[in-house]
């Protein structure tokens, strides 16, 4: 890099063109080098999203990107029913090589500073230990702990979980139990069905048909739909999918759409029981029936204005499908 100082980067909005240096930029700074379902991944999450296309910011130099900062597009539904559009902060990296120049602050509150003149209402994560001092120090304030549920499926299934206290795989493994859920919501008419069971209060996704059908769309990430009865769609269901953590196989329960606890909690119970996943885990600020609490445990929620005030704390109401991958 020689001597190459802040000043002789050029920062601005992403444009199409840049994903050609981008791309390796991010494979190689964040160990994605052998994924082969990286592009695919991002382009499933930045430009497919249900929300609308993620801006992103580059730090370029000599025509080349060395920094990289994307914030994706979510929308929320307040308590009186309004929608709060926010972003999340996402996919940031710097070049190795340029490192210890601001890149990720500089990117990170010119995206903040776009964003809040375009009438984005807030910026939300769940930032890392590594991350969450640098996002404080830029204005965001930890709102609050996600608590998490889990359901192990025996005592044998107890210790598993117990002892692999290791991040989860990206990637799922594949099951046939429940329905492909790419196929289940490849026309509006279950996502209809399931979504009379959609919570109407706190803070919480802006959940549509279209919205489920790209959440639960792409191919890697298997997820399955199961139903409290194939013959009414309406009794309920909730989206799942398995995934490795150390030597344990979990259900993630993404979504419970649900009429009632015990409906919930019989199909968790279910998808144990079919799957022979050592334990399911979720949280428990959205529905979590059957899940039993796990003190101190589950991402902090940061949060930062922009053109409107944060939720407070206990407004929110999240799922393992709003925070998981993200």
């Amino acid at each position: 890099m020689g001597s190459v100082t802040a000043q002789d980067l050029v920062v601005r909005r992403a444009e199409p063109g840049d994903d050609a240096t981008a791309l390796p930029m991010l494979r190689a700074s964040l160990g994605k080098v052998d994924d082969p379902h990286y592009e695919a991944f991002l382009t499933w999450k930045h430009r497919d999203n249900a929300f609308g296309p993620s801006p992103a910011w580059v730090a370029l130099h000599d025509g080349v990107v060395v920094g990289y900062r994307t914030f994706l597009r979510w929308e929320f539904h307040r308590p009186d029913g309004k929608v709060l559009r926010a972003v999340r902060a996402v996919d940031t990296a710097t070049d190795p090589g340029y490192r210890g120049l601001g890149i990720f602050r500089t990117l990170t509150l010119q995206g903040v500073a776009e964003l809040t003149l375009a009438g984005d209402g807030i910026v939300f994560n769940t930032p890392n230990d590594q991350s969450r001092p640098g996002y404080l120090k830029m204005g965001w304030t930890v709102a609050r702990r996600l608590p998490v549920g889990v359901l192990p499926r025996g005592p044998r299934a107890l210790v598993s979980m117990a002892t692999s206290k290791v991040p989860a795989s990206l990637w799922s493994e594949p099951t046939d139990v429940g329905l492909d859920a790419r196929e289940a919501f490849a026309t509006p008419d279950l996502a209809e069905q399931l979504l009379r069971h959609d919570p109407a209060s706190g803070v919480r996704t802006r959940r549509t048909p279209d919205y489920l059908a790209w959440r639960t769309g792409f191919e890697p990430l298997h997820y399955r739909v199961a139903l409290a009865s194939e013959d009414d769609p309406a009794a309920g269901g909730l989206v799942f999918r398995l995934r490795r953590r150390g030597a344990a196989v979990e259900a993630a329960i993404l979504e419970q759409l649900v009429p009632d606890v015990a409906t919930g909690a019989r199909l968790v119970r279910r998808v144990l029981a079919d799957t022979g996943a050592d334990y399911a885990i979720g949280l428990r600020t959205g529905r979590s029936a059957g899940l039993l609490p796990l003190p101190k445990q589950g991402p902090l929620l940061t949060t930062r204005p922009l053109a409107a005030s944060p939720p407070s704390p206990g407004e929110w109401a999240l799922t393992l499908g709003d925070v998981e991958l993200f």
